[in-house]
């Protein structure tokens, strides 16, 4: 009996994930656990395994797709078995015209003009109108060949069912190509990249070095997966709201201190490992609760304003910024904010977060102070209202009793939405921070 490959449910606030990569392809045999494919959730990738052996009968999704939680993404089996009713309600419609669309495509690919313009005839009739059919306007095999040799789709005219690509068009725009050596098509194959229109070899043969240039000169890169939630996000978040930064500092001297004293402490007592940014976030999650104002959420005409602090703290991947979300921060002591904040970004690093430690944020936290950031323009996260950033430390002349002295200050920026919060609240906040991280030593005894 055929076995659905169901996308996983990873979290209650996950309504659907995006499918990366397939690591199989149809027909292919596949043993139970085996790798089916690459997913993504706002800020997670995960891996999907196949819940059984036998043959991949279908998927139903291609790389790139958004797909609602607990939908069939594919079917394995025996080949043969009937498929009907497994598939996603989705895209049972839009399948089955993709199905008949491949079909058509083996079709013209296999035999002259003529009988794939009588084999195209039923199905341009009974081929609904519908958007789907935008992402299948190439066939797998000329998809693959095209990226294989460089070729640029987009100005080839497909003479498959509705104006699809086929294979014979690729193989029809290769041969109209420049000529290429060897080597050239060995690194367009293994690097996809664009050959030019005309080389600098003998003929106009494209080259090594002709690549090289190219490659040197521009290097493309497709905006998906958390990359492009990151990018919709960050303007939807400067569209959406009216944001206002305050920059202030805070002396650092007393911080400084016991920081090098926790590092110098007994390795039993597991403290050394405490960092300043483990401090800013126990100051942070202490003083929050005196200003209601700023640890809150804001959505359509409501202010959700929380007694505990649930706080975010920004974490710099390979595949982006993520923020996973420290909970009751408030209740934990300095101990327990770090061992959770190093858990945390461990997880992001090695991308297996859960989506729900990505999500209930009532403020963030993001510090770049490590890389020399002295003030910056931190963006909203809504719907929270308020993001406080951390920058470097730095000698600020201060007056002291008529002498000059340089103490060390810590950067302070924080952005408000000025819809709800306002600047009077957001200044006395800073002025409270920066006095408790000058006192760090006695905000720990309370």
């Amino acid at each position: 009996m055929a076995t659905p490959v169901l996308m996983p449910k990873l979290g209650q606030s996950v309504e659907s994930c995006i499918i990366v990569s397939w690591k199989i392809e149809k027909g292919d045999s596949v043993a139970e656990g085996d790798l089916l494919c690459e997913i993504e959730t706002d800020k997670a990738t995960l891996e999907v395994e196949s819940p059984a052996s036998g043959t991949v009968l279908d998927l139903f999704f291609s790389d790139g797709d958004e797909v609602q939680v607990q939908a069939n993404i594919a079917i394995i089996g025996e080949p043969g078995e009937d498929l009907e009713g497994l598939r996603p309600d989705s895209v049972t419609e839009s399948s089955a015209v993709e199905s008949a669309v491949s079909n058509a495509d083996d079709a013209v690919e296999a035999t002259s003009r003529e009988q794939a313009a009588a084999a195209q005839s039923p199905i341009i009739q009974a081929t609904p109108t519908r958007t789907s059919l935008d992402s299948a306007r190439i066939s797998p095999r000329a998809a693959h060949l095209a990226a294989k040799h460089g070729v640029d789709t987009t100005t080839i005219q497909g003479t498959g069912p509705s104006g699809r690509i086929i294979e014979r068009d690729v193989q029809v725009a290769l041969e109209k190509k420049q000529p290429m050596t060897p080597l050239a098509k060995s690194m367009v194959a293994q690097d996809q990249l664009t050959a030019p229109t005309h080389g600098s070899g003998i003929g106009g043969r494209v080259t090594a070095g002709d690549l090289r240039s190219v490659a040197n000169e521009v290097r493309t890169i497709p905006l998906k997966g958390v990359r492009k939630i990151v990018a919709e996000r960050m303007l939807s978040s400067i569209q959406s709201t009216a944001q206002l930064t305050l920059n202030a500092s805070a002396n650092a001297r007393t911080l400084l201190a016991y920081r090098e004293c926790l590092k110098n402490s007994e390795a039993s007592l597991d403290l050394q490992g405490i960092s300043v940014n483990d401090l800013m976030l126990f100051a942070v999650s202490r003083t929050l609760a005196e200003y209601p104002d700023l640890n809150a959420l804001f959505t359509e005409d409501t202010i959700y304003q929380y007694r505990d602090v649930h706080l975010g703290f920004a974490v710099d991947t390979s595949r982006g910024l993520i923020v996973p979300v420290i909970r009751n921060a408030n209740a934990l002591n300095l101990k327990g904010i770090s061992h959770e904040t190093k858990r945390l970004a461990s997880a992001c690093l090695e991308g297996n977060v859960s989506p729900d430690e990505l999500t209930g944020g009532t403020f963030t936290v993001t510090n770049l102070g490590s890389l020399g950031i002295e003030n910056f323009t931190p963006i909203l996260n809504p719907p929270q209202v308020s993001i406080l950033g951390v920058g470097s430390v730095n000698l600020k002349p201060v007056e002291i009793e008529g002498d000059v002295q340089f103490i060390p200050h810590i950067g302070l920026s924080l952005t408000i939405n000025h819809q709800v919060v306002d600047g009077a609240p957001a200044a006395r906040f800073l002025q409270t921070l920066s006095l408790r991280l000058a006192q760090i030593d006695l905000l720990l005894a309370l």
